[in-house]
């Protein structure tokens, strides 16, 4: 059976804050596709590309979305305003990407994915300059990292090297594909916190920021009395193999209460 004449199934999906929302039917999702580009090994994002016209907006508008283009600008990466995260994509012959990471109800992180290779295609990312630390001790370990743009940077120095990160499913940093460390928030010198945008929701203790341009997840900022540490996202890090280090996954999908939408 071919795959135009698949059953189709009916699925849901939306940024976290709930103010975008969207259904689409596709045959069942046996597989989903990730990029190694710039722009995807930031975000993190799990691709699928259903038939635009089963593609329907229930809540929302997609103007009402954060566009970012960069490069030949062939595509444009759309976000939401208020929790920063990555919904979909158009490409300019109208072809039409969803993050599956936004989807309720499906176990994605089960579904294999097939890699494409798109790290060294033209025109070539440019990796923003380093945020300048001085006076750095000998023996410190020194990492930098940035929103996609550029606007926002930062570098955070360690006495030991980053050997491993915490893989959340949770329903914010799941949608955000983030993998945290967690360094003394002394330790890390940040530029352009002027774009950043800050979400949170629950009991409100943990801020997570984002760049309010291109959408990058960077961030969590904790205010829980005695708490002196923050997470960084490091997909962020700029020319750091995630490959090379361990990723711890951690079951809190629960944790304070079922997140419904």
């Amino acid at each position: 059976m071919s795959e135009e004449t698949l059953p189709l199934v009916d699925y849901r999906g939306n940024c976290h804050c709930g103010a975008f929302k969207f259904t689409f039917k596709a045959p069942e999702l046996k597989k989903t596709f990730a990029c190694n580009c710039s722009i995807c090994y930031k975000i993190g994002y799990l691709w699928c590309a259903p038939p635009k016209e089963h593609f329907v907006i229930v809540k929302g508008d997609e103007k009402d979305l954060k566009s970012y283009e960069f490069g030949n600008r062939t595509i444009t990466h759309k976000f939401c305003p208020t929790c920063g995260i990555s919904v979909m994509c158009r490409t300019s012959d109208g072809k039409l990407g969803l993050n599956l990471r936004t989807l309720m109800d499906v176990d994605v992180a089960a579904l294999p994915v097939t890699m494409s290779d798109m790290a060294n295609k033209p025109p070539l990312y440019q990796v923003p300059d380093p945020v300048v630390v001085e006076n750095i001790a000998e023996g410190m370990n020194v990492y930098s990292g940035s929103c996609h743009c550029g606007a926002i940077g930062y570098t955070v120095v360690k006495p030991d090297k980053i050997v491993r990160a915490k893989e959340c499913n949770c329903s914010i940093c799941y949608r955000e594909a983030a993998l945290w460390i967690y360094p003394p928030a002394t330790s890390v010198t940040f530029k352009g916190l002027e774009s950043l945008t800050e979400y949170t929701f629950g009991v409100g203790d943990t801020f997570h920021g984002s760049c309010n341009i291109c959408g990058s997840s960077l961030r969590e900022r904790f205010i829980e009395p005695g708490r002196t540490d923050m997470a960084l996202n490091v997909r962020t890090l700029n020319g750091f193999d995630l490959s090379s280090i361990e990723i711890r996954k951690s079951d809190a999908r629960d944790f304070r209460g079922v997140y419904r939408m």
